[in-house]
């Protein structure tokens, strides 16, 4: 949906302000630099082409940073790399960035460039930038969408006056907790914004949220980016969340970029973001940290049941007897399969005792009260309720589906 927006926007000519436009392509590339860790000479074009020539980028694009391929427009025309490419994919990369000087990332090539990159919202903030400035009716501090990357964030403020005659925000308090997060951006007291967009670029703790908060003569803004490592705040689905798929581990991996924090792209419990639910150990995982277990549920060919109890303090009448598990169960606990307590209505009117001697016990000796022999009642028979469905274990009807947990 974001990625449509953008064409749109860009062909109907929605971006009314050159100045302003030029902000958002700052957000771009200051997005950038944050995510690739390139040095910044102040010349954004030629650090992103020095970028792209040095061994840094092509062990980021082999370790799976990039995403599985990576899109890059080289005098208009896009040049397609991959994780898995060969060398000779590589030198045949940098023997066209070596024949230009600098590489020129706007708007135009926003798309082409930013719709892979993984574990960053550096193209979502891009959009909601672009899109901001073409709303003429907010005015005031306007919210912008914070570029989060692993170790980073941006934080995005816009302000657009009321009026061409008023003037910009002039700083009264600046502050950033933690304060040795702050990397750039700082706004001095008495300094005024200088544009519609401000950005202040900020380390992200493993541990601890960073937090932004300016006073201003013209009102406050304020902002936040949680811990990467928080095991109670999060973007997603919450540590532990089981889902159901239709798709097998391999596809799961790729549509929810599950491995990309994870070294070379394969699973493991401290960076993977959805473990299968086999049963496998996940050590230091946050699922582990939150539960104390080390294991995640074995689900393979099991069906899930609620518990009793949700909540201990629940305000709703306890579950009826009839409906509830007779068992005392605690959540992950296995519970294997049983047959209920019934009995059979005997329609073959089978004699115990003919006169004064005992009946045979067999099925095909039986005689019934009177006195012939009764059919075989040994093995399937049908009860008068359809054909009888044999088999090893006793099953609703159902669907196959895989279960996956969130562990990170």
């Amino acid at each position: 949906m974001i990625r449509k927006l953008l064409i749109p926007l860009l062909l109907s000519g929605s971006i009314t302000s050159t100045v302003y436009a030029q902000e958002c392509e700052k957000l771009l590339s200051d997005g950038l630099y944050s995510f690739t860790k390139m040095t910044n000479t102040n010349s954004f074009s030629q650090d992103l082409r020095t970028y792209y020539l040095s061994e840094t980028f092509k062990s980021d694009m082999k370790s799976g940073k990039w995403g599985a391929s990576l899109t890059i427009p080289i005098k208009g025309v896009p040049f397609s790399i991959g994780a898995n490419d060969s060398e000779d994919k590589f030198t045949a990369l940098k023997t066209k960035l070596l024949s230009i000087t600098e590489l020129n990332i706007g708007a135009e090539n926003a798309q082409m460039l930013l719709q892979s990159v993984p574990n960053t919202n550096l193209y979502e903030a891009y959009v909601n930038c672009v899109t901001k400035n073409g709303q003429n009716n907010l005015y005031g501090f306007i919210q912008g969408t914070n570029v989060e990357t692993e170790d980073a964030v941006v934080f995005t403020i816009h302000y657009r006056p009321s009026s061409p005659g008023d003037s910009m925000p002039k700083v009264t308090s600046f502050n950033v907790y933690p304060t040795s997060a702050l990397l750039s951006g700082k706004l001095d007291v008495g300094e005024s914004l200088k544009g519609f967009t401000t950005l202040v670029t900020c380390k992200r703790p493993a541990n601890e949220d960073v937090i932004l908060t300016i006073q201003t003569d013209r009102g406050s803004f304020s902002s936040k980016a949680s811990a990467q490592d928080n095991i109670t705040s999060t973007k997603e689905f919450p540590i532990g969340t089981i889902i159901t798929s239709y798709l097998n581990y391999e596809q799961f991996n790729t549509v929810t970029k599950n491995h990309d924090k994870s070294p070379g792209g394969i699973f493991t419990s401290n960076k993977s973001k959805w473990a299968p639910c086999d049963g496998r150990p996940v050590p230091n995982s946050k699922f582990q940290i939150l539960t104390s277990q080390i294991n995640v549920p074995d689900l393979r060919g099991m069906f899930v049941r609620g518990l009793n109890i949700f909540d201990p303090y629940q305000p709703v009448p306890a579950v009826a007897k009839e409906k509830s598990d007779p068992d005392t169960r605690v959540v992950g606990g296995y519970q294997s399969d049983s047959f209920q307590g019934h009995k059979h209505l005997d329609k073959d009117n089978v004699a115990v005792l003919i006169a004064e001697k005992q009946a045979p016990n067999t099925p095909r000796q039986r005689y019934t009260v009177e006195g012939t022999a009764a059919i075989n009642t040994e093995g399937r028979i049908p009860a008068g309720y359809g054909e009888p469905r044999i088999s090893t274990e006793t099953r609703p009807k159902n669907v196959s589906v895989y279960y996956y947990i969130k562990i990170n």
